[in-house]
């Protein structure tokens, strides 16, 4: 059973009442930080709709076993470094897919798209 209306739908109609509503009434500091918030909601927003191919992308990347994702990170990001992928187009095809589900949830969008 999911509850309805679901976390992100709030999220997003308070971001979306901060930035219609409360930041054209104001000026200076307080509308930076009101639209440095209404920004922040954004990203979270996106990071939410992108959690699966986030999860996937990763997936993809890591070797498989019992570890925590943070030590086969760790492990990987050593390995990379000591040269230990070079060439190795399937990890490049993966980490490109990490790299490009983050940009799409870092970045800012249009105006348009907000």
């Amino acid at each position: 059973m999911r509850d309805d209306p679901s976390g992100a739908a709030l999220i997003d109609a308070a971001r979306r009442a901060l930035t219609e509503e409360v930041v054209p009434g104001l000026a200076g500091r307080p509308r930076y930080v009101a639209l440095m918030v209404a920004n922040a909601l954004g990203i979270a927003l996106r990071e939410i709709a992108q959690a699966d191919a986030v999860a996937h992308a990763w997936d993809r990347a890591l070797p498989p076993g019992p570890e925590p994702e943070d030590a086969k990170r760790a492990t990987l990001v050593a390995a990379i470094r000591a040269g230990g992928h070079d060439g190795d187009a399937a990890l490049h095809a993966a980490l490109l897919e990490t790299a490009t589900v983050a940009s799409g949830i870092w970045k800012a969008p249009k105006a348009a798209d907000a």
